[in-house]
């Protein structure tokens, strides 16, 4: 079993292993909301707009899954 979570939490590193995260850029995706809210807000009508903001894995032990051995 693999144990992945989002969000840079500093408890992550307390456990063992210390679990794996997706990070995301939390305030790039507030401005990104407040800009797109505040544009609605003045008027704008168009098309719905799709933002991408990357996340980074952070990998710390618990989301590698280790080998196995094959079934016979």
């Amino acid at each position: 079993m693999a144990l992945v979570g989002f969000d840079d939490i500093s408890e992550a590193d307390l456990l063992t292993p210390a679990i794996t995260l997706v990070t995301q850029d939390v305030a790039t995706m507030g401005e990104s909301a407040a800009e797109l809210l505040f544009k609605r807000l003045n008027g704008y009508e168009g098309e719905f707009e799709k933002k991408v903001i990357p996340t980074v894995l952070t990998p710390r032990g618990s989301g590698e899954i280790a080998p196995t051995q094959p079934l016979r």
